[in-house]
């Protein structure tokens, strides 16, 4: 895990509550986006908490591009805004989870474990409320875009995975409600991300309620 915030204070405190938890390993930190990114890209770690407001380059721009050069690591943002344009800026950029820094440390391990299974840590009640906010916020040119339209039609278990998906929950965690190995779930995950045209399961979720396949 990569750890990027501009307070040394905040960095050090992160640190130092991660690794008391034997399946996190803190590989680095960085002080702002542009170090976070050469970071990534020297450690490859597998996990990148990281701040939005900061120095030289903030936070989502750090995760576009992060997302862009090595799009298997997951970023988590921890920010102190609770604002819903920055949510939607979070998903727009890749982000699979957004979490207060005053969540619980229980909330933030869970967090961190269920965005290295592949987890979306954006909870389906968060994303509801700020995709219902994205025609005011979004920039004129996106505004006007036409909803996607579906490459193919989902099949009814498809359906059933993407609303689970869009809860939250890991391949494991969708595969033991539904009574189905966890490779086949992959799978119809897979083939939902293919069939909405989108890049993630993030983007999946967001598309997926807005065009009110979920609600």
């Amino acid at each position: 895990m990569l750890i990027v915030d501009d307070h040394t204070i905040a960095r050090e405190g992160l640190r130092a509550m991660l690794e008391t938890d034997e399946h996190i390993s803190v590989v680095g930190d960085a002080a702002d986006g542009q170090e976070a990114l050469e970071r990534v890209s020297a450690l490859r770690p597998k996990i990148v908490l990281m701040d939005i407001r900061m120095p030289r380059m903030d936070g989502l721009e750090a995760t576009r591009r992060i997302k862009h050069e090595q799009p298997t690591t997951s970023v988590v943002i921890m920010t102190s805004y609770d604002d819903d344009a920055l949510v939607v800026d979070a998903v727009r950029a890749g982000a699979s989870g957004y979490l207060l820094k005053d969540s619980s440390r229980a909330l933030l391990l869970h967090t961190i474990g269920a965005a290295a299974s592949g987890g979306i840590l954006i909870k389906a009640a968060l994303l509801r409320r700020a995709v219902s906010n994205l025609a005011e916020m979004a920039r004129p040119q996106e505004a006007a875009a036409p909803l996607p339209t579906l490459v193919e039609p989902l099949t009814q278990r498809e359906q059933e995975v993407l609303k689970l998906l869009a809860d939250g929950g890991t391949n494991k965690e969708i595969g033991d409600k539904l009574a189905l190995a966890e490779v086949t779930i992959k799978k119809h995950v897979q083939s939902i991300i293919a069939k909405l045209a989108v890049s993630d399961r993030t983007h999946a979720a967001t598309v997926a309620i807005r065009m009110g396949i979920i609600s």
